[in-house]
């Protein structure tokens, strides 16, 4: 399924690419600030971020980077997790771990001008990197160690890992009353591959979900 978007998306640049007329490039710039939400299976966890790059062919290809994340600190949902047989912490067989989640990658966004907004169809291809930590009390290790330590020796070694991403989505820009600034919201579809931790090792916890985002953009005008 994954491939058959990804050829579907390329093919939708082409065409968009050669459709347009041989006219001198226009390179322009932007930054785009960002929050946002992802609908996971049991909740629904923010995140912020950001994207940057270059407006080519007179504003209608933007191509740069972004990088968003869910951070622990602003997420208070915990996961549930059991440790291996035999094996406590603190006296407790399980204990309740918060997650940190982390996206960087490049994109292609094909963007199309209207009369009151402009539309743009981004595709991002990069590396999600996240794990699962110890919180509250469970910080304070039986033998003083670091936290890190613990943390390796009870989820034996996975309690983060690195996958690839890719991700689809499409966001509506509306101008406001200050030239080069406007503002809009977008849906994301994000996929992970290749990730698993102790806490999750079916590698679902980020995999096919929907994201949506409001930004502030600033650029060229």
């Amino acid at each position: 399924m994954k491939k058959i978007l990804i050829a579907s998306c390329l093919l939708v640049w082409a065409t968009f690419l050669t459709a347009q007329e041989s006219k001198p490039a226009k390179i322009g710039w932007f930054i785009t600030p960002e929050v946002g939400v992802m609908f996971l299976e049991n909740h629904v966890g923010k995140t912020i971020g950001a994207s940057f790059g270059v407006k080519l062919w007179k504003d209608r290809l933007k191509v740069g980077i972004i990088s968003y994340g869910r951070p622990g600190p602003i997420n208070s949902y915990t996961v549930d997790t059991k440790l291996a047989e035999n094996q406590t912490y603190l006296g407790k067989s399980s204990v309740k771990l918060r997650a940190d989640w982390g996206v960087v990658g490049a994109f292609i966004a094909p963007t199309f001008k209207f009369k009151k907004f402009e539309l743009d169809l981004p595709i991002g291809y990069g590396v999600g990197t996240g794990g699962f930590y110890l919180h509250g009390d469970d910080r304070k290790t039986p033998d003083g160690a670091r936290v890190s330590v613990w943390e390796d020796k009870l989820f034996k070694g996975e309690d983060a890992a690195a996958g690839g991403w890719t991700e689809f989505g499409a966001r509506v820009f509306f101008p406001s009353k200050i030239k080069g600034m406007s503002f809009g919201g977008g849906v994301h579809y994000t996929l992970i591959s290749g990730w698993k931790t102790f806490a999750d090792p079916s590698g679902e916890f980020y995999n096919q979900r929907l994201r949506v985002n409001l930004f502030v953009n600033f650029g060229s005008h």
